[in-house]
């Protein structure tokens, strides 16, 4: 809902600056004075719409980009002060001025600079605003191509928690950690899924947590053989390129997903990377690929498994491991030397958060940590 709501706020305000800029160009090159002030007018009114629409993107920017710090993010968070600045300082004052000046018929010099201030500074915004619609589409994976593959089997990976295997698209190559758009034939319906296979599996892996959506009930009850539409690959939360420094991984349940594809390519390509993941659930039946971390844990000595349960009911004798939620105590029991990996948290909004907070008060650096939240749906 709130994607959405960012999204229309963000088309209105993206209308309404065209809207003001072409008919102020239009009337300023074929219409009479008395048309130019018409339109001036018209777009102080407009304001009354733009202002508000501009507020509601900031407002459910700033709510949808907290806690993630992939490129698409990152980039629409800069522009937005920019836009903001521009609309506040530049645009809004020129509405009011150059209405007043035009109603009053005075069209002299001053008037035309401001109006060249004006048209410079929409000009900017359109072109920011054009920008973070299209980085938009990309991080939704709406506005990417789809290719037909087949759903080829499921298993069940944890209380709750499905895996659906497909073919692979032709010339599919996918970095650990990304994500594809799925969309299915029986009602239309499209989500995001992390991407659970790493890139030399024959097959295309994804793996959600089952609830009653409409979208997972539909992909639980496709047959084998169905055709789905798979957009991607998309997102930038892959591993660092530096193999010297350490990579710390911190998981809350079904965010484990792009982890596993990690974990998986860098154990079967050998690699010497130090990577620790710290992987938080209710209990082990809910933990979602728990066994097979543990057996690659055991197999490979640069790959470190701490599994937490936190909500253990009854006899705990059968659990040995960590039993806290992940605390700057737990990160220190385990690592060597806090201030030297780099960080990778994905999981629920409040985790998510909560471990950004964590590792501030650690005095991580904001270039060592990288984010995802899962919203559910």
């Amino acid at each position: 809902m709130k994607t959405r709501v960012h999204a229309i706020a963000g088309g209105i305000g993206l209308l309404m600056i065209l809207t003001f800029w072409t008919s102020t160009v239009i009337s300023e090159l074929f219409g009479s004075h008395e048309t130019v002030a018409m339109v001036k007018g018209l777009v102080l009114k407009g304001m009354f719409i733009l202002i508000p629409a501009m507020a509601i993107v900031g407002a459910s920017g700033a709510s949808l980009g907290k806690g993630r710090s992939d490129a698409l993010v990152s980039a629409k968070m800069k522009r937005m002060p920019i836009i903001a600045a521009n609309g506040l300082l530049i645009l809004v004052p020129m509405a009011f001025l150059l209405e007043s000046r035009a109603s009053a018929g005075n069209f002299d010099t001053t008037f035309y600079l401001l109006q060249c201030v004006e048209l410079i500074a929409g000009a900017t915004n359109l072109t920011l605003m054009g920008l973070n619609m299209r980085d938009g589409m990309r991080l939704t994976g709406k506005g990417a191509s789809k290719d037909g593959v087949k759903l080829i089997g499921r298993e069940t990976v944890a209380e709750g928690t499905m895996a659906f295997h497909m073919t692979k698209p032709v010339g599919f190559n996918h970095q650990p950690g990304q994500w594809v758009r799925i969309t299915l034939p029986t009602n239309g319906e499209a989500r995001v899924l992390s991407i659970v296979s790493a890139p030399l599996d024959a097959k295309l892996t994804v793996a959600t947590r089952i609830s009653d959506s409409a979208f997972k009930t539909s992909l639980r009850d496709l047959p084998d053989g169905a055709e789905v539409q798979v957009a991607g690959p998309n997102g930038s939360f892959t591993l660092h390129q530096d193999a010297a420094r350490p990579a710390v991984m911190i998981a809350g349940g079904i965010g484990i997903t792009p982890f596993v594809s990690m974990i998986r390519h860098a154990v079967a390509q050998g690699s010497t990377q130090k990577i620790t993941l710290f992987y938080s659930n209710r209990n082990p039946a809910s933990a979602a690929y728990l066994s097979e971390l543990q057996e690659m844990a055991k197999a490979n000595l640069n790959f470190e498994l701490v599994a937490t349960m936190t909500g253990l009911e009854g006899d705990t004798t059968a659990w040995a491991g960590e039993t806290d939620l992940i605390d700057r105590e737990m990160l220190a029991r385990h690592l060597p030397d806090l201030n030297a990996p780099v960080y990778y948290c994905v999981g629920p909004a409040g985790m998510v958060s909560a471990t950004k907070e964590m590792l501030q008060g650690a005095s991580i650096p904001a270039d060592q940590m990288r984010f995802e939240k899962f919203t559910g749906y």
